[in-house]
């Protein structure tokens, strides 16, 4: 009984820790838009299967309950193994308009588990778009921020902080 219980924890934790976990952007980056941004991640992404080979990294924004595609970045090679970063071209303009300064996330797309990044900042060849208050609201009233991280962001280290927490667990009732 013991065993199965070990071994199933086991299998959970190799399973958690066969995603993928974006550490560049963080949510203190900044990119300019028509230079380059960094992108560093931690996991073997070839390790993913088919979905893993080359992986497209999109631009995104929104909320978690309404991530908007912005742009698709470029596209990781994961053939190799030790390849864990990479430089892309940030783009100016996307759809024939300058891209917008704001707060952005890249999705790394792996087939049904997407993974994202925090959101960080693109200075943009745009300005920021500014919204007016609405109609009748008082402007020293605060209002709730939206969080533009989708909701899958940190799925990776929330899994694996379980299965690890599990098998220590189960360690302990067999020591």
């Amino acid at each position: 009984m013991k065993f199965a219980v070990v071994a199933a924890l086991a299998l959970a934790a190799v399973a958690s820790a066969q995603n993928l976990q974006i550490n560049d952007p963080t949510p203190t980056t900044t990119w300019e838009a028509g230079k380059t941004g960094y992108i560093r991640w931690t996991g073997v992404c070839s390790n993913l299967g088919a979905d893993g080979k080359t992986v497209k990294v999109d631009i995104i924004n929104g909320p978690a309950d309404s991530v908007h595609f912005i742009t698709q970045l470029g596209v990781i090679d994961c053939t190799v193994a030790s390849n864990n970063s990479i430089q892309l071209p940030v783009p100016k303009d996307v759809q024939g308009s300058p891209l917008e300064t704001g707060k952005y996330s890249l999705r790394f797309n792996l087939g049904p588990n997407p993974q994202y990044s925090p959101a960080f900042t693109i200075n943009g060849a745009a300005p920021a778009p500014v919204t007016p208050p609405p109609t009748g609201s008082n402007p020293s009233t605060p209002s709730p921020s939206a969080n533009p991280k989708p909701a899958a962001a940190n799925t990776l280290v929330a899994g694996s902080a379980l299965a690890m927490a599990a098998a220590a667990a189960a360690a302990q009732l067999i020591l």
